[in-house]
């Protein structure tokens, strides 16, 4: 059994190495391919991963002149991944590395029960505890509930990592946004199409990023972002989702 991991990066280049280590038993599979996106970086990205292509033969880089957004960017490199089962996460190091391998085994064990049509989703838990400020916790709970009315189903936490679904789903979906917005078609698509929706816990660490800043860093970016996300979630529900 092999899967694609997906991982949009953007001015990262400080905490791929670090993220390569700890990605080790995903890499040690050779079946196993992870698709980092540079995603319009500014920084050293590209020189860090010629040099980790030549080191994993099981590495693929997918270049963005222009970063245009999150969702841009794993729309780009889910379609350069090659596996039936498809993973995708964050480069920050805010999300764990080990609940990839989690995710996997929580697959793993739902196949086995003959279950195809499967969506793996973390759910973040102890944000007190994982430095969440409150800002963090009215903009996610806001998001949360704004969606839950906007689209008449019971979905949280839209942009927990990481997720897992089955290639085919990328067939099957209707819209792509190209921000974080992204999360949230994956989701309703999944929600709507009667997949079996597990959410497992995991701890998404706020001070876990050790060099650069988020696209939400502060008050201003948060809101901004907001305002998209609110724009592309009447977005998807027009287009069916």
């Amino acid at each position: 059994m092999s899967f694609s991991l997906v991982i949009p990066c953007y001015n990262e280049a400080k905490n791929i190495t670090i993220l390569i280590d700890k990605y080790k038993k995903f890499l040690k599979n050779k079946n196993n391919e992870l698709v980092f996106v540079n995603n319009g970086s500014t920084d050293n990205t590209d020189n860090i991963f010629k040099k980790l292509k030549k080191k994993h033969k099981n590495i693929k880089v997918c270049r963005i002149k222009k970063n245009i957004g999150f969702g841009y960017g794993l729309k780009k490199g889910l379609r350069m991944s090659k596996k039936k089962h498809v993973l995708y996460s964050h480069a920050d190091l805010e999300v764990d590395p080990k609940d990839i391998m989690k995710c996997i085994n929580i697959f793993i064990k739902k196949k086995n029960q003959s279950c195809k049509r499967i969506f793996i989703k973390g759910n973040r838990v102890n944000k007190i505890k994982n430095h969440w400020s409150l800002n963090d916790l009215f903009f996610t709970y806001g998001q949360t509930i704004f969606s839950s009315i906007l689209f008449r189903k019971k979905i949280y936490d839209v942009h927990g990592q990481p997720v897992f679904f089955p290639r085919f789903l990328l067939n099957e979906i209707k819209y792509f946004p190209n921000d974080f917005s992204i999360d949230l078609a994956l989701y309703l698509h999944a929600v709507k199409n009667n997949y079996q929706i597990i959410r497992f816990p995991v701890n998404f660490n706020k001070k876990g990023r050790l060099y650069g800043a988020g696209n939400s860093s502060n008050l201003s970016k948060k809101i901004k972002a907001t305002f998209e996300q609110f724009y592309n979630s009447f977005k998807i529900l027009f287009k069916g989702f």
